[in-house]
């Protein structure tokens, strides 16, 4: 190959697929952060000092906001830190960061589809739509949604080390594949099906060609055992919650096999008009929980797997291109399918962010022949640049569309106006820019969607104690620990108001109460600690402030 046709084939689409994706996340950078940002970044200590890196590996994934969840993901944890170091909250670096894994995902992906795919067009049109396609932007345009670039990263990266290994038979590249495969389940859970993406890679590879079982053991086996170690973690001692059961309780859903089939058949047509048509995006995705077969979505969904099994069968030898897209596809949203465990939703656009791209290889396969044989190679490519072009358009709409809370939630509740999460959040998001009123209504909206749920309650109270509306603030912060008791941070905001008023009395008993019946925390402690303090009880004041200590210690 002349040094002309080096650029032509590989270095010009590489520089296409950057500028492409610059240009269409451009409007993204100046987006505001929130919802799981802050969590996991502006209120996250462990992100904000090396010295609580170890602890990236052995606590959950917002332990260092205070909270508790079952995600495990140091590597995520890790690429946070490095930002915050560089840029503390600014918001220009992190969409940078997210759109740069992005763009290197893609030019991955345009490098091992050449080379198993082995057309060098065809593979550059099908990496801009993964590039482009707006589904995209819930885990580019927003920050939080890095682990899904990221875990894609190292996949991806483990499937080119691999493909560089079948080639030029160097055991270095098996490795730095192996070890690609611990850094990807380190930034997201779902990384668990690398193994199965890399012996399907492989297989395209060598062309359908038979693999012995004794064969697969060999090559396999460092993959295998990676995942067996990173399970029995995750089922032991990085079992924060139930990592069996990330909803963490027990109902219909979660319970039932049957159901979570049905449920996940739901979802495989709203999975493919959100690949085709991507104009509805949100965020709040739900679905009513089908308990028959009798649901229209469940029997297109039964159609769609059924369609695919004949496909993959069929073309498994003469076309197993068609093949490696469809399963491509399925095993992708695997992970997410709820299926084997019961994960944190029903359905997410972000979900398709690996798996989608094999259905479009799929579907360019099926009619690649027809194209040949009618000469329909012009027609081709008028339609896939129009689709481009539609995609990102799309992409840059959406990405307008998450540039502040307000903006977003808005946007979101368009589609899902009974949503308690999305109401509260928007409360918080008018209560943050000043506009009480308009925070006091969403508030109140989303109690009465819930009227068990703590929170939003939390929030009214908090709102009427900055408004000095103190009688109301009261009411609301006790319905806050009516409807749970173990929620502490109504017990402190309801202390701060006694103080407030001057009443240390109550202030003190209504932090006794929360540690009658729950588990001490060094904030109630450090609270209680200062109220004995100003009562002149320096000896429970000294007790208390130790008590605190040892946990901070322990912490």
């Amino acid at each position: 190959m002349n040094d002309k046709s080096h650029i032509i084939q590989n270095i010009l689409p590489i520089l296409l697929l950057i500028v492409v994706g610059f240009f269409i996340y451009f409007n993204s950078f100046g987006n505001q952060m929130f919802w799981d940002d802050n969590d996991g970044i502006l209120n996250n200590a462990y992100i904000k000092n090396w010295q609580y890196w170890p602890k990236f590996f052995t606590e959950n994934l917002i332990a260092g906001s205070g909270l508790v969840s079952n995600y495990w993901r140091p590597m995520l944890l890790t690429v946070f830190s490095f930002e915050w170091h560089l840029w503390q909250d600014n918001v220009f670096g992190y969409h940078l960061i997210n759109t740069l894994f992005h763009i290197f995902n893609a030019i991955l992906l345009f490098l091992i589809l050449k080379i198993c795919l082995k057309k060098k067009w065809p593979v550059l049109f099908l990496t801009l739509i993964f590039l482009v396609h707006p589904a995209q932007t819930e885990a580019v345009t927003y920050v939080s949604g890095l682990a899904d670039p990221l875990s894609a990263f190292f996949i991806f990266l483990g499937i080119f080390f691999y493909l560089q290994f079948l080639q030029k038979n160097k055991k270095v590249f098996y490795w730095l594949s192996a070890l690609s495969y611990p850094l990807a389940l380190m930034s997201k859970e779902t990384a668990i099906i690398m193994p199965l993406l890399i012996f399907l890679f492989e297989w395209l590879y060598k062309r359908g060609e038979h693999f012995s079982f004794a064969e697969i053991i060999k090559k396999y086996g460092p993959f295998i055992l990676i995942a067996i170690i990173y399970i029995v973690l995750r089922l032991t001692i990085l079992n924060f919650q139930n990592t069996l059961n990330l909803y963490n309780q027990e109902d219909l859903f979660t319970s039932r096999l049957d159901i979570r089939i049905l449920t996940f058949l739901k979802t495989l047509p709203i999975y493919l008009g959100l690949i085709f048509y991507p104009i509805s995006l949100h965020m709040e995705r739900t679905i009513e929980i089908p308990t028959s077969l009798a649901d229209p979505l469940v029997l297109g969904g039964i159609a769609i797997v059924l369609i695919s099994i004949f496909l993959i069968v069929m073309c498994f030898r003469r076309r197993p291109e068609i093949s490696f897209g469809l399963l491509w596809f399925f095993i992708g949203l695997a992970p997410v399918s709820n299926i084997l465990v019961p994960v944190s939703g029903l359905i997410y656009e972000h979900w398709l962010y690996l798996p989608f791209i094999g259905i479009f290889i799929a579907v360019y396969y099926l009619i690649e022949k027809s194209i040949t044989q009618y000469h329909l190679e012009k027609l081709l490519l008028i339609v896939v640049i129009v689709l481009v072009i539609f995609f990102s358009w799309r992409t840059i709409l959406r990405n307008a569309e998450w540039r502040d809370p307000i903006t977003f939630y808005k946007q979101t509740l368009q589609y899902t106006p009974e949503s308690y999460r999305i109401w509260n959040n928007l409360g918080m998001a008018y209560d943050d820019n000043g506009q009480y009123l308009l925070a006091e209504k969403a508030y109140q909206t989303a109690t009465s969607i819930d009227p068990s749920d703590p929170i939003a309650y939390h929030n009214l109270g908090n709102l009427y104690f900055k408004l000095n509306r103190l009688d109301d603030a009261e009411k609301y912060l006790l319905e806050a620990i009516k409807n749970d008791s173990t929620f502490h941070y109504s017990y402190i905001s309801l202390a701060r108001l006694y103080l407030a008023q001057g009443n240390l009395t109550h202030a003190k008993n209504i932090l006794q109460k929360y540690l009658e019946t729950n588990s001490p925390r060094a904030d109630v402690l450090l609270l209680l600690s200062n109220i004995y303090e100003n009562e002149g009880d320096f000896a429970n004041a000294q007790k208390y402030l130790l008590e605190a200590q040892k946990l901070q210690l322990q912490k």
